[in-house]
């Protein structure tokens, strides 16, 4: 069977490219194309580039004529369907990847849907999409009860999808074969603290590093902050004391891995409020799966009812601080060195989160056998 896989991003960049070539590397038996939209062609010759993505004023014609909001033009769309052939289309569900499912499930092609993002979470949070959140009502729902299969990123929208549009689909998230073993520790000096991927939000993190600030005075030690890969919110942050921030850029895996193993612990967040509420209970930063190889406390800076809790709290893998105010920071700062996280904590996070048994249930998916008799996962 040759399945077509559709993304609106590289093969190359992000954590939702990383999460798709963790299961790909173990499904080497199936006949997977990888089809994707970018700025430009990624090196993997074995992927096949579509083109730049579309602009916003293309992608909301579309969505327009699919659903009689306004006139429209699926032209664009329809462009990128017919350079893909295949049994199955497999497709990630965000943005131009939205539209592309709606054609393909159209034309009576088979879909399997993966949705890292939800679109109602996403688009509130962009200042281009958020005034056409009208246009997802109708095409969305529709596409998740029209698709073959559907996985999501968390149980969060597991559960939500489930209650909310009577659909079936199973949580799968980016796959660890095994956990390293780790070749690095912190050094007693520096209180050093690990971040990789995107901050969503500057105003918590800047709370965040003034604790940390006055906690490593009281311990007469430096503070350093290691931070990988990109985040605009960051780079202000950090231009402000490029002594502190140790900035290394984007990096693999494996090497990102030893330099937030050295680190006394690493720092998450979701943002709190309403208007990120649905985007904190569904989605889940693939950056929890790399704090879980490198085997550092997670410092969760969070409210209580995110996926990101959820996770740190169910396994022990770290501490939930919900507290905006400096001082309770540092308290549970504190809290969180004074009591390390054993190894195994994290391993039953990873077999749990990461393990085989979801690429097996994704397989039994894209292959059109029953996925529902594996077993679950869920928050407490």
């Amino acid at each position: 069977m040759r399945i077509a896989l559709f993304t609106p991003f590289s093969p190359e960049l992000g954590g939702g490219s990383a999460q798709l070539r963790s299961h790909l590397h173990y499904l080497p038996e199936l006949d997977v194309r990888w089809y994707y939209l970018a700025h430009q062609p990624a090196a993997n010759s074995r992927c096949k580039w579509l083109g730049p993505r579309l602009t916003t004023s293309a992608l909301l014609s579309d969505l327009s004529a699919r659903t009689g909001f306004l006139p429209g033009s699926k032209s664009p769309v329809k462009n990128l369907v017919e350079q893909m052939d295949a049994d199955l289309y497999w497709v990630v569900g965000h943005y131009e990847g939205i539209s592309v499912a709606a054609e393909l499930i159209a034309q009576g092609k088979r879909v399997h849907l993966t949705i890292h993002d939800d679109p109602f979470a996403t688009w509130i949070r962009s200042q281009r999409y958020r005034m056409f959140r009208p246009l997802l009502h109708s095409t969305f729902p529709n596409l998740l009860r029209a698709a073959k299969s559907i996985d999501v990123t968390s149980w969060g929208m597991r559960n939500l999808y489930r209650q909310k549009y009577g659909v079936q689909c199973f949580a799968l998230y980016l796959h660890v074969a095994a956990l390293p073993q780790p070749s690095t520790s912190p050094d007693p000096r520096y209180l050093t603290i690990g971040h990789i991927g995107t901050l969503y939000h500057p105003q918590p993190f800047l709370r965040f590093v003034a604790a940390c600030k006055k906690l490593a005075q009281e311990q007469d030690r430096n503070l350093r902050i290691i931070r990988i890969g990109a985040s605009p919110e960051m780079d202000a942050i950090a231009a402000q004391d490029r002594e502190m921030f140790a900035s290394h850029g984007d990096l693999s895996e494996e090497n990102a891995i030893p330099l937030l193993a050295a680190c006394d612990f690493l720092y998450a967040m979701y943002p709190a409020g309403k208007k990120y509420q649905l985007f904190r209970c569904t989605s889940l930063p693939i950056k929890v799966s790399t704090y879980v190889q490198a085997q550092r406390p997670v410092f969760a800076h969070t409210p209580a009812d995110s996926t990101l809790a959820c996770v740190v709290t169910k396994y022990k893998i770290g501490a939930v601080c919900v507290a905006g105010i400096e001082d309770h920071i540092a308290t549970n700062i504190r809290i969180l060195l004074q009591h390390p996280v054993p190894r195994e904590n994290f391993a039953r996070a990873a077999s749990d989160l990461m393990g085989s048994t979801q690429v097996q249930q994704l397989e039994a998916a894209l292959c059109g056998e029953d996925w529902r008799h594996f077993p679950e996962s869920d928050c407490p």
